[in-house]
């Protein structure tokens, strides 16, 4: 290889990572990743879409939806044992079935549930890996919810 080559090459090199730096994911104002939009982009984006917004009439939105005022318990219930049924969630009827997550692990699950608190409900939950190892736990024999009923049924249960 010669010396011009392999200038041109590292030239290329420097600015493609440049390039792929500036598309990178979603940053916060001083240009940190946003901690826990990864992992909802892996796991949840494909239904409720980055920004939120659902795909109806089967994904309802996360994007002013009530469901958020759930506790970080009962929205790690939701991925981890999944929803069916059908639910309401800002005023429009959605008849979809969200899967049980329990592949995910748990410091993934706790991040995924801080950003969806932080990013759309504005509240910033103290919820950790260990929170969800506790109630991964307890919900072990449970089956996955119908509904809203279901969800808060199970809540009332873990009180």
């Amino acid at each position: 290889m010669t010396k011009r080559h392999c200038k041109q090459s590292l030239i290329a090199a420097l600015m493609l990572a440049g390039l792929l730096a500036g598309c990178g994911g979603g940053t916060d104002t001083e240009g940190q990743a946003v901690e826990g939009e990864a992992a909802f982009g892996r796991h949840c984006a494909g239904c409720h879409g980055m920004q939120g917004q659902g795909r109806p009439p089967a994904f309802p939105p996360l994007a002013g939806s009530e469901w958020l005022a759930l506790p970080p318990e009962g929205l790690t219930a939701i991925v981890l044992l999944g929803l069916r049924g059908e639910i309401e969630v800002a005023g429009q009827d959605y008849a979809g079935y969200m899967p049980p997550m329990q592949h995910i692990d748990d410091e993934r699950v706790a991040e995924i549930v801080r950003y969806i608190k932080r990013r759309w409900s504005q509240a910033t939950p103290d919820w950790t890996a260990g929170d969800v190892a506790a109630l991964r736990a307890r919900l072990a024999d449970r089956r996955t919810p119908e509904g809203r009923a279901g969800v808060e049924r199970i809540l009332q249960e873990l009180q």
